[in-house]
C-alpha cells in the first residue's frame, strides 16, 4: 500500500495545477492525438469515520490511477497524461463504514486514432480492495502473471483476462466518457541549428539502464538484454562514420560522478566531424534504478540534463519512480538545474514515459519569458509499454536525423521522425509548437 500511496502522490502532483486547455503543450504522434476526456463517476471508500475532502481526493486519485491497465489493452489504446482536474466532489454514506464519493473528471489523454467523441474506460469500484477480490488460489489472473503483486496491479490489471473473477457492476464499472480530439502540430522540426554548443559540438548523451542491475557491467560481453542494444547502437554509429574515443577510466567517471562509487559504470564516447557541427555521443551503461547501485547513473543524468544538447534514456521507467528528480536530488544531495535559455531535446525511451516525464522536465525550463518551459525544450516520450528490442531502431532514427542535418543532407521533421520511431507504443513529442 505504501508504494501505491507514493504513486498516488506523484499522480496528484502532476495534476495539481488547474486544468487549462489554453496552456497545453501541443503534440506530435504517428497514429494518435491528445484528447480532452471528461466524465462523472464515483468511488467507494471504507472508513470508520466520514472522510474529509483530502481523504476523498486521495481515494479518487487511487481510482483514476487504475485507468492505465485497461487503457493499454483496449481496442484503441490510450494513456492519461496525469494533468487532470477533479471537481464537484460529493460524499455520501452508503452503509455503515462505507462511503460513496462522486466527482467530475477532466484531463488529457493520448489516444490512438479512431474514436472521435466517446471513449470507454474501466475503473475499479474500490481501488483498495480490487486486487484482493481478484485472487484465485493465491494468484491474481486479472493482472500480468510476471507482475502479480498488489503494488503493480493498477498498471497491469485487466478484468477481461481469462479466469479473472472480477464482475462488472460489482468490482468494476465501464464508463462512456466524452472526448474532444486535439489537433496535432502539422509540420514542426527540431531546432537543429540551436543544438550545437559554443564550441560547435552537438553532444548526445545515451544513458542505457540495465535490465538486471546485477549482471556484468561491461556491455561488450554482458548478457543483460540492454547490453545487446548497446553493442548494436555502437556498431551502427561506427558504420555511420563515428570514431570510438575509448572507454572512460575511473578517474574520468569520477569527474562527473563526484561521489564514492562502489559500482563503476561503463562509459565511452564516439565522435564524428560533420560539415555543420561535430557530433559527440557519450554512451553510459549501468544500473538506473532508485537505489545505491545507481549513484553513477544519477550523476550522469544530472550532467546530461544540464550540459548535453540531447539526452536519450533507454531503460526501465519504474512506473515514474526511476527518474523522479526531487527524490534523486534528496538522496544524492545535489540540485539538477538545466540552463533555461539553452535549447535541448530529451528522449525518454522507456515504458509509459508520457504521463511521468512531461510536466516534470518542462518545469525545470520555466522562466519569466517562458512560462511553459517549451521554448528551449522538446520532450519525446512513449505512452505505453516499450520493449527493449526496439531501442536500437528508435535511437538510431533520431540520431540519424541529427546526423543528416549536420551533414547538410536533410532537415527531417518531427512528424517524419515519429513515423520512423513509433512501435505501436504511442510515441509522441511535446514542446515543438514554438520551434522555429
Amino acid at each position: 500500500m505504501q508504494y501505491i500511496l507514493t504513486l498516488v502522490l506523484i499522480f496528484i502532483s502532476l495534476s495539481s495545477n488547474v486544468f487549462s486547455q489554453t496552456e497545453r503543450k501541443l503534440y506530435v504522434g504517428k497514429n494518435s492525438t491528445e484528447a480532452i476526456m471528461t466524465f462523472d463517476h464515483e468511488v467507494e471508500l471504507e472508513s470508520s469515520r466520514a472522510p474529509l475532502e483530502a481523504d476523498a481526493r486521495r481515494q479518487i486519485d487511487r481510482q483514476v490511477l487504475h485507468l492505465f491497465g485497461p487503457m493499454g489493452e483496449a481496442q484503441y489504446k490510450a494513456v492519461p497524461k496525469g494533468n487532470h482536474e477533479i471537481t464537484e466532489i460529493q460524499i455520501t454514506q452508503k452503509e455503515r463504514n462505507t462511503y460513496v464519493i462522486g466527482y467530475h473528471y477532466v484531463g488529457t489523454i493520448v489516444l490512438e486514432n479512431g474514436p472521435k467523441t466517446k471513449y470507454e474506460i474501466t475503473l475499479p469500484s474500490n481501488p483498495e480492495t480490487v486486487y484482493e477480490k481478484g485472487l484465485v488460489n493465491g494468484r491474481n489472473p486479472c493482472t500480468d502473471p510476471h507482475y502479480d503483486i498488489e503494488k503493480y496491479f493498477w498498471y497491469f490489471w485487466n478484468p477481461e483476462n481469462s479466469g479473472c473473477p472480477l464482475e462488472e457492476g460489482q468490482e468494476y464499472e465501464k464508463i462512456t466518457t466524452q472526448i474532444q480530439r486535439l489537433e496535432n502540430t502539422q509540420k514542426t522540426y527540431p531546432e537543429y541549428e540551436r543544438l550545437a554548443d559554443d564550441s560547435g559540438t552537438i553532444h548526445i548523451s545515451v544513458l542505457m539502464g540495465m535490465d538486471n542491475p546485477y549482471a556484468d557491467r561491461n556491455p561488450m560481453r554482458s548478457k543483460d538484454i540492454n547490453a545487446s542494444n548497446y553493442r548494436d547502437i555502437r556498431n551502427s554509429l561506427l558504420k555511420m562514420g563515428f570514431k570510438a574515443l575509448g572507454v572512460w577510466t575511473e578517474e574520468q567517471i569520477s569527474s562527473i560522478a563526484s561521489t564514492e562509487l562502489n559500482h563503476v559504470p561503463y562509459v565511452e564516447e564516439l565522435e564524428k566531424q560533420a560539415s555543420r557541427a561535430k557530433i559527440v555521443v557519450r554512451m553510459f551503461f549501468g544500473p538506473s534504478e532508485m537505489d545505491e547501485l545507481s549513484h553513477a547513473f544519477h550523476y550522469f543524468l544530472k550532467d546530461a540534463l544540464e550540459n548535453s544538447s540531447v539526452m536519450i534514456y533507454d531503460g526501465h521507467s519504474g512506473l515514474g519512480e526511476y527518474l523522479d528528480l526531487e527524490r534523486m536530488e534528496s538522496e544524492e544531495n545535489f540540485v539538477m538545474q538545466p540552463n533555461p535559455s539553452r535549447y535541448q531535446i530529451y528522449f525518454f525511451n522507456s515504458c509509459s514515459s508520457y504521463p511521468y516525464y512531461n510536466t516534470m522536465f518542462f518545469g525545470r525550463k520555466i522562466s519569466e519569458t517562458d512560462p511553459k518551459g517549451t521554448k528551449n525544450l522538446d520532450v519525446l516520450t512513449n505512452g505505453l509499454s516499450t520493449f527493449f528490442y526496439v531501442l536500437h531502431d528508435t535511437n538510431l532514427a533520431f540520431i540519424r536525423a541529427i546526423d543528416a542535418w549536420a551533414n547538410e543532407k536533410a532537415r527531417i521533421s518531427y512528424q517524419k521522425i515519429a513515423e520512423q520511431i513509433d512501435s505501436g507504443n504511442l510515441f509522441g513529442v511535446n514542446g515543438d509548437e514554438d520551434n522555429e
